[in-house]
């Protein structure tokens, strides 16, 4: 095997060569022709990757670090923004059936369901502190320090789930010097955009506070339009009170969130930050649209509905005249507001509206205790909520096919312990414990004739869940330019789902019933690992090479429809092998970062419609560890400060994923309905970007800078079998800003154009016309302006 390795790497090391070295030879010539002898060259960047503040170019790990003058710059005011500029990163705003959160892969690894049965793959931390849910997950980037994404398994680094990478939010501190901002957006499709700063001292030289706000409002750009109103012969009743048939909107935004942050210096060794913060989101469902209609699928014909004496079939005249036009009813033939409530014995609501209600909240400790010159302990202490519901019309379309109501609320409690020190000049460790806990009930309201006639049920679904971790991480500087890293971790965990299926006025079809008081287990336990070197050859050049694992955690069938189908699926395993280089030349005025790997994929997580081993063997939809994969890419990232004032920054990432083993059935079949050497979902072959800036210095010293980011993101498919209508299509994207800096920097002025060359694409596709008949995806906003004034003090 590991000839086998060496070879790949030296394949994918090959063109990753080439083509930072062609970069670095167009910078290059650049940098030494024009530089200004004064130029002070690409700001230093510090990460706390492997525990302890260290240079981005001194890492050993591929990260990309983005701090808060560059999330400005380029407008990034949402966590999934910021993956257009991160190399085999994705990003994407979930919808519909999948409700408001977001989807993350790294390198290919990753998830998309909101199901707690299922875990991320991808860590997602704000300040340290782990955030267990897809759902919600789509932050604003209120108020950060810096963004830092680490790709590759973080297993023995990071909290939980950090199989393809972490994703990491650190928050400004408070500082106690009475400084501040507000800043107003106001832009296309009525947006107002409110953001505010304060910092001060309660204590001097002790107790500083902070707290920062963001409220946000925008008109959504798909159109809800009444198509019995719209179309009245179709037999097809209106419930639009408007004379325009409009019932409403997708795709706005209407948000508010606030942070509250102590820092209290209680001496010289202990420093104690406490933290709060609330996220109230209210926005329009996402803009989802009917793509296409196969109106022979057996759900289809199931589908067609009975409006009093007429039966109006689900065919393709619900195709609206364009992308921006949907005929999704929500409510279909039951009363306006009565399609709810997800779940009776909660005591809550959620009536007919295209309108997702998201609350996120949660309080912060971090305690830092220095124990003499060689020592320091830190513990991070976190406990959060979240509660959201939705609602989804699947078929997309007035009538009722497939319609759910969703409710999901979580709390969590997590705490981190971690003793960094130092023996002698050549030791650095870190060794601590993680205890992670929560419970997160699903409630659901389904409504599903398309796949069995009278399918339709009320689920209250509680999962337990918890994790122990203990690890040691060590890294031993054998001379002043090689290091030794390693690192283990022990990871237990159990989680319980635990179901109900109860019925709407009637009886339950296929027996759902006999689910109730049924619970599903997986309990399981692994031992990640990391062995990394470095060397640094000059100040200008650093290589790595590293061995790393990662994991993501087991669970249990989250949609059966028996108990038969109550089964658990394991962990599924990543060994990772990464050769990288870090390199700044010229007096950092040109940063070049590559890296290759090749990742060995076991037990691949994957859901399944038909399920041969299974009782029934269809209706199905249970997750399998469903085979093997090799995964291999290349990474490259470019940073180029060639004249005075210009800024210049390029990625560019390659991935090949190849299953190399597949699921067998009880006659030794392959019953995934996949073959060897295809992808997984989600699975973007290549993708690039590329940025630049100018400040002008204007008469006054007052700026002027404009910045152009042009980025290409390659398509993927959405389902485990690939088919032409679950591919979602690559797309070139285009963004602008000129900012204008008065003089002495308080005031700021500045104009943003997104989507600039106004593209229509799709983030995410459901392909289910050959089940349901419908294929529908998530349409990514129009072109957008904005103007934005901000006063600093």
């Amino acid at each position: 095997m590991n000839s086998t390795v060496a070879l790949s790497v030296r394949r994918v090391l090959r063109p990753m060569a080439l083509a930072s070295l062609a970069a670095a030879s167009v910078s290059a010539a650049a940098v030494a022709a024009d530089a200004p002898a004064n130029d002070q060259g690409l700001a230093e960047v510090v990460v706390t990757a492997q525990f302890r503040e260290q240079k981005l170019q001194d890492t050993p790990i591929a990260i990309t670090a983005v701090n808060a003058a560059l999330l400005e710059a380029r407008n990034q005011n949402s966590l999934a923004a910021v993956a257009a500029q991160a190399p085999n990163v994705t990003l994407l705003e979930t919808g519909g059936a999948f409700g408001p959160g977001m989807s993350a892969r790294i390198r290919g690894v990753g998830q998309a369901d909101f199901d707690p049965a299922f875990e991320p793959g991808v860590g997602i931390y704000i300040d340290d502190v782990y955030y267990s849910s897809l759902t919600g997950s789509n932050f604003d980037l209120l108020d950060l320090d810096r963004v830092e994404i680490a790709r590759g398994p973080q297993g023995v680094l990071g909290g939980r789930n950090n199989e393809g990478g972490s994703v990491k939010l650190y928050s400004k501190k408070p500082q106690g010097d009475n400084s501040g901002s507000m800043r107003l957006t106001y832009g296309s499709r009525n947006l107002i955009d409110a953001r505010g700063v304060a910092d001060f001292a309660i204590a001097d030289n002790s107790l500083f506070l902070r707290l920062s706000a963001v409220s946000k409002k925008q008109d959504g750009y798909v159109t809800l339009v009444d198509y019995g109103c719209k179309f009245p012969n179709s037999g097809v009743p209106a419930n639009s009170q408007q004379g325009d048939c409009i019932n409403g909107h997708e795709g706005g935004k209407d948000y508010s969130a606030g942070r509250v942050a102590l820092r209290w210096l209680a001496s010289d060794d202990v420093e104690v930050n406490l933290s709060g913060d609330l996220t109230s989101d209210n926005s329009e469902t996402a803009a989802v649209v009917l793509q296409a209609v196969n109106p022979n699928a057996g759900g289809a014909l199931a589908s067609a509905t009975r409006f009093g004496s007429t039966t109006v079939p689900y065919t393709a005249a619900f195709l609206p005249p364009n992308v921006n036009t949907s005929y999704a009813s929500f409510s279909a033939i039951r009363p306006q507001n009565a399609f709810g409530p997800p779940n009776p014995l909660a005591g809550s609501t959620l009536s007919y509206s295209p309108i997702t209600h998201t609350k996120v909240w949660g309080v912060n400790g971090t305690v830092d205790w220095k124990l003499g010159d060689s020592a320091a302990l830190k513990s991070i202490t976190s406990y959060r909520q979240f509660d959201s519901r939705w609602v989804e019309d699947n078929d997309v379309s007035p009538v009722a096919g497939s319609l759910g109501a969703e409710h999901l609320w979580n709390h969590s409690f997590s705490q981190e312990l971690r003793l960094n020190g130092q023996v002698g000049p050549q030791v650095d460790y870190t060794v601590g414990g993680f205890y992670f806990a929560q419970t997160t009930t699903y409630a659901t309201h389904q409504m599903l004739p398309y796949a069995v006639p009278g399918f339709e049920f009320f689920g209250n679904d509680p999962v337990e869940a918890s994790t122990y971790a203990g690890f040691a991480n060590g890294s031993w500087h054998a001379t002043d330019a090689f290091n030794v890293n390693a690192g283990v971790r022990y990871t237990k965990e159990k989680k319980t789902y635990n179901y109900s299926r109860l019925p709407v006025g009637g009886s339950l079809v296929l027996g759902l019933d006999s689910l109730n008081g049924h619970p599903g287990a997986f309990e399981g336990s692994n031992v990640d690992y990391r062995l990394n070197f470095d060397y640094r050859w000059n100040e200008q050049l650093m290589t790595y090479a590293s061995l790393s694992t990662g994991f993501k955690g087991g669970g249990t069938n989250a949609r059966p429809f028996g108990p038969l189908q109550v089964v658990p699926f394991g962990k599924e395993k990543l060994t990772a092998y990464e050769l990288g280089a870090k390199s700044d030349f010229f007096d950092r005025r040109l940063r070049v970062n590559v890296s290759a790997f090749m990742n060995k994929y076991k037990d691949i997580q994957l859901t399944l419609l038909t399920c041969p081993t299974l009782t029934p063997a269809n209706p199905c939809a249970a997750t399998f560890n469903a085979g093997d994969a090799d995964i291999k890419g290349y990474e490259i990232e470019v940073e180029a400060h060639p004249v005075n004032g210009l800024t210049v920054d390029a990625t560019f990432s390659d991935l090949n994923f190849e299953y190399t083993k597949l699921l067998k059935g009880p006659t030794g079949a392959n019953v995934t309905g996949l073959t060897v050497g295809q992808s997984a979902p989600g699975t973007i072959k290549s993708k690039w970007s590329l940025g630049a800036q100018y400040e002008i210095v204007m008469p006054g010293n007052a700026t002027l800078t404009p910045r152009f980011d042009y980025s290409f993101n390659g398509g993927f498919n959405t389902g485990a079998v690939f088919t032409a209508s679950n591919r979602v299509t690559g797309y070139h994207m285009a963004n602008a800003r000129v900012t204008y800096k008065a003089q002495d920097s308080k005031w700021e002025f500045a104009a943003i154009a997104s989507n600039l060359f106004d593209k229509t694409y799709y983030t995410s596709n459901f392909d289910l016309s050959a089940s349901s008949g419908a294929q529908y995806g998530l349409l990514a906003p129009p072109r957008e302006y904005h103007l934005q004034i901000q006063k600093k003090f």
